[in-house]
């Protein structure tokens, strides 16, 4: 894992810390800095007792990590500290004791002002010194008094070293004693930051052994606000080692612009700026102790970038460059492409020569990247085509990072510009790189992505040392917005010819997609686009594909017709009871499904020229239905209900509007003479349809009276209904409940009405743009949409929601 990663985690790691500290600090007695244990890994400087009482209350990353087992073992090792109440300036020092367990130690003046929970079971006499061995809590700790300074540490091992520490020769670390002078305040931590991942391994209950240094010493001043935690601080560091800060030595730092193009559903960011990329490269020479050969494609970047990222998502990784202002681009992509495709419209080139970045790591991860894009300004290469289409795809449907509103909260808080940005997701916390305890492991999995949401690290190099700012946002003041995301796809062999159709699942509460292709093939995938199954038919799907729950078990089947049959099937393909019922005649119209009494005793409508079959859910005839044809029906029969009538509606090529009721004998007669145009719809009591004159018609239901309304449409015009909202579209206007909305110029396709969880949503498609849609019953478009689509979509939902469209053969899966 990389340096910045476990740098994010380490400082995490300084809230649980905190919770050690009952007592005071600021050293003016120098003698108590020679007083710190050898190797110590974390140094706490306090003067204020109350400060950290402030920092752990209402504290919602250590109230979501307190249950760790090495956090349970730090509380235990400096539970003795409760016993303290200090007035003068302390220590509190973290070290490792044998090969993996925690020593608290604290470092005072000479006091005797401990409460009473603490017996004192022995004294050891120890180098002329008394020893004194306590219980607090039932917990043991030793104490000792030795040159003016008070000791008491969990550790007898640590205490009996420090007794014999010959003070007139010992230095106990000058690049600390450096740093402490220089930046003590009334509350600091300071990290011995020995190797990349020890904190966050330490952290897991493990104690890695020191490896490569990356740094000396941090320090750190934490704060806290209603909505984030976050502390600034100073790293030391040896330009002339081989210590990864040295990379960013005297970068002179530019804006950070990741953000911009990084999908919100990122893993982890990284973000290197530089002025000038000789001194770039030169640390780069510096850090390996000679000239790393950089391919030229690489270089060119680099000379003509002022930024280099990495961007890590779930599925793989991609490094990006953000360009200089260019007119024409510096290289020809095509000469250096072995195939070249297109993505959403963007390019996608497949290069001749894979490309290694084995010889500018660990500015980026080593990876043999063989694909490449640009978008806009940005230009990205990946291992794999998948994951430049996943960012290709954020960017589009504007959920990158910078839309977010908790990153915009935090980036007023920081500096614009960085020689390093680490950004890492909680979801890349959550899950660990090495073995953990299956208790931990629990723990970490219960974190709570809604309050929690990432950890950001901000770097400004100078001359081997530099400036940070760390900040855990927890919350936001803004109202937390909806995240569009795409989280999944499908890319079908064969032309798609009906579908998208959204299916729920039960046994995971996500929704399923079933399309048909050319082929006449019905594919059922995944919310992620992977098959479930197949299932042949010999014709197209007539209309669409519905949910029903025949046997009133939550446990939902798939119900449609094509010409030939009528199919139910279950969620895994197959056929359920005497299905699929295969009629006399051709079937001419979608399948029509009532519920007349909401209770799942479904009756299935079947329409074959000018006659009606009407089935059960078990694949039975309806005997007691009996319609006598008059004229081709010419649009699926309807069911509404007035009262405690229901109706039963449908248009023939008689210029009729048949209201039968359920045995399928008139209950109302519609003298007028009808051209239905669109479908027909219930809405106020009133059946309402446009007819073949562009006229908005409503029909009451009772009487058959008929009445032509002055609603202004034209030959593009398209209306839509539910229970509770009306639309009307003319081209790009939207009338919805009254409520006009202009969506910008375009080639719209009729949109639709849906209702989810009780509110109503518009579906539109601009095909000419490739852009989906969807607005709330005010009218208002759902934040972060408009997303890349055409030609067909469905939205659906339950405690998530979904919608779902296509893009040629490609069928494109998003959470709203």
């Amino acid at each position: 894992m990389r340096f910045f990663l476990g740098m994010n985690r380490l400082l995490t790691l300084f809230f649980l810390f905190a919770v050690l500290i009952s007592c005071d600090n600021e050293v003016k007695d120098t003698a108590l800095i020679y007083n710190i244990p050898d190797h110590s890994k974390i140094v706490i400087a306090l003067s204020d007792l109350q400060e950290v009482t402030d920092l752990l209350e209402n504290n919602p990353v250590f109230d979501q990590l307190e249950s760790l087992s090495r956090v349970k073992e730090i509380k235990t090792a400096s539970s003795f500290l409760n016993t303290y109440d200090l007035k003068s300036e302390s220590f509190v020092t973290l070290s490792m004791e044998g090969k993996n367990q925690v020593a608290i130690t604290l470092l005072t003046e000479v006091h005797d002002s401990q409460t009473d929970s603490t017996t004192v079971v022995k004294r050891i006499e120890y180098n002329d010194v008394e020893i004194l061995e306590k219980t607090a809590d039932g917990n043991t700790y030793y104490t000792a008094n030795k040159n003016g300074s008070h000791m008491a540490s969990s550790s007898i091992l640590v205490l009996e070293s420090l007794i014999r520490r010959n003070l007139t020769d010992y230095v106990f670390d000058e690049s600390f004693v450096t740093l402490y002078e220089r930046t003590h305040d009334d509350i600091s931590i300071y990290v011995n930051a020995s190797d990349e991942q020890w904190l966050y391994q330490f952290l897991l209950g493990k104690n890695k052994t020191d490896a490569h240094n990356y740094g000396e010493w941090y320090q750190l001043e934490p704060s806290m606000t209603g909505n984030s935690i976050y502390m600034d601080g100073l790293i030391v560091y040896k330009d002339s080692l081989n210590q990864k800060h040295s990379l960013y030595n005297d970068l002179d730092a530019r804006e950070n612009q990741l953000d911009q193009v990084a999908p919100a559903t990122f893993r982890f960011l990284s973000s290197t700026t530089y002025s000038d990329p000789e001194q770039l490269m030169g640390n780069l020479s510096r850090y390996h102790n000679r000239k790393p050969v950089i391919p030229e494609l690489l270089k060119d970047l680099m000379v003509n970038s002022q930024e280099v990222s990495t961007i890590e998502l779930e599925n793989g990784t991609a490094i990006a460059f953000s360009l200089l202002p260019f007119e024409d681009l510096f290289v020809d992509l095509d000469s250096l492409s072995a195939a070249k495709s297109t993505y959403r419209d963007v390019a996608l080139y497949t290069l001749a020569a894979p490309l290694d970045s084995k010889s500018i790591a660990p500015l980026v991860p080593n990876l043999t990247v063989g694909y490449l894009t640009l978008i806009d300004r940005f230009l990205v290469l990946s291992a794999n085509q998948e994951t430049l289409e996943e960012i290709i795809a954020g960017y589009q449907n504007g959920t990158t990072l910078s839309s977010q509103n908790w990153w915009k909260e935090a980036r007023e808080k920081m500096s614009s510009s960085s020689s390093l940005l680490n950004v890492t997701s909680l979801e890349k916390f959550k899950n660990p790189f090495i073995s953990i305890d299956e208790k931990d492991d629990k723990v970490l999995k219960s974190m709570d992505d809604t309050t929690l949401k990432a950890m950001i690290s901000q770097y400004v190099h100078e001359d081997a040392y530099a400036f940070y700012r760390l900040e855990i946002p927890y919350g936001s003041t803004a109202a937390e917005q909806p995240l569009v995301a795409q989280i999944g796809s499908y890319k079908s062999e064969s032309d798609i010819i009906a579908g998208p159709f959204l299916f729920p699942n039960h046994l995971n509460n996500t929704y399923d997609v079933a399309i048909q292709t050319e082929d006449f093939k019905l594919t059922l995938l995944s919310e992620t686009g992977e098959v479930h199954w197949t299932k042949e038919l010999n014709t197209k799907i007539l209309g669409e594909i519905q949910s029903v729950d025949v046997y009133k078990n939550d446990r939902k089947q798939l119900l449609f017709a094509n010409q030939e049959k009528v199919y139910l099937l279950d969620r895994k393909g197959n056929d359920v009871d005497k299905f699929p019922y295969n009629p006399k005649k051709d079937i001419t119209q979608p399948l029509s499904v009532f519920d007349y009494d909401n209770n799942r005793n479904y009756r299935f409508v079947i329409t074959t020229g000018k006659d009606l079959t009407m089935l059960d859910s078990k694949g039975n005839k309806v005997s007691g239905f009996n319609y006598r044809p008059d004229g081709i029906i010419l649009n699926s029969p309807q069911h509404f209900r007035k009262g405690n009538k229901d109706y039963i509606a449908f248009t023939t090529d008689q210029k009729e509007l048949k209201l039968i009721n359920r045995t399928g004998e008139t209950r109302t007669s519609v003298k007028t003479k009808i051209e239905a145009k669109s479908d027909l719809y219930f809405y106020n009591n009133l059946i309402q349809f446009v007819n073949s004159d562009d006229k908005l018609l409503h029909v009451n239901p009772s009487t058959g009276k008929v009445t032509v309304t002055n609603t202004s449409l034209d030959t593009d015009s398209h209306i839509g209904f539910t229970s509770r909202s009306q639309l009307i579209q003319n081209k790009n206007v939207l009338q919805i409940n009254g409520t006009k909305s202009s969506l910008p110029y375009g080639t719209y396709l009729p949109a639709r009405l849906s209702r989810i969880n009780n509110k109503d949503y518009v579906t539109i498609i601009d095909n000419g743009e490739n852009k989906v849609y969807i607005l709330n019953d005010q009218g208002e478009t759902v934040p972060f949409l408009p997303v890349y689509g055409n030609t067909a979509a469905q939205i659906a939902g339950g405690k998530s929601r979904y919608l779902v469209t296509l893009d040629g053969n490609e069928v494109l899966i998003y959470k709203w």
